[in-house]
């Protein structure tokens, strides 16, 4: 089962950095649930999730990440990587107004959390630092400034 765990992984990262939708929504599972640091609440469905990465890749078209360590159990797949990205268009996130664009990078480190069913991504829990995210886009004083 690890190896299968490792190949989806590998095959979604490679769709993610690829910007590959397409690809993308093979990887997830009709009824997948997704969740990240700057989301109220889980995004429900393939095509919501494909839509919200869509809609990222407009406010950040070079975003990449990369993963640096995993942990594999069962049907779960867990580990850290680092990502960066350039904010060249708006940020829009439910319920909140627009961020417009910044042209700055922001770069770090996350950790997943993910299970994977018949090859398909079936759930996806990504944990960043939010707020130095936001702070290296100019967006907040970053953390310890007064």
């Amino acid at each position: 089962m690890a190896s299968e765990l490792r190949a989806s992984q590998d095959a979604f990262l490679k769709a993610l950095n690829a910007h590959d939708v397409a690809a993308m929504g093979e990887l997830l599972a009709e009824d997948v649930t997704y969740w990240e640091a700057n989301l109220p609440q889980p995004i429900k469905g393939r095509t919501a999730v494909v839509n919200h990465y869509r809609e990222n890749w407009k406010a950040f078209p070079d975003a990449s990440i990369k993963m640096t360590r995993r942990v594999e159990q069962g049907d779960l797949i867990s580990g850290e990587g680092v990502w960066s990205a350039t904010h060249k268009g708006p940020i829009n996130m439910p319920g909140q107004p627009s961020i417009p664009a910044t042209g700055k990078r922001a770069d770090g480190k996350f950790s997943s959390f993910a299970r994977v069913e018949k090859g398909k991504v079936k759930e996806l829990n990504i944990y960043y630092d939010n707020l130095g995210f936001l702070a290296q886009l100019g967006l907040m004083p970053p953390p310890g400034a007064r």
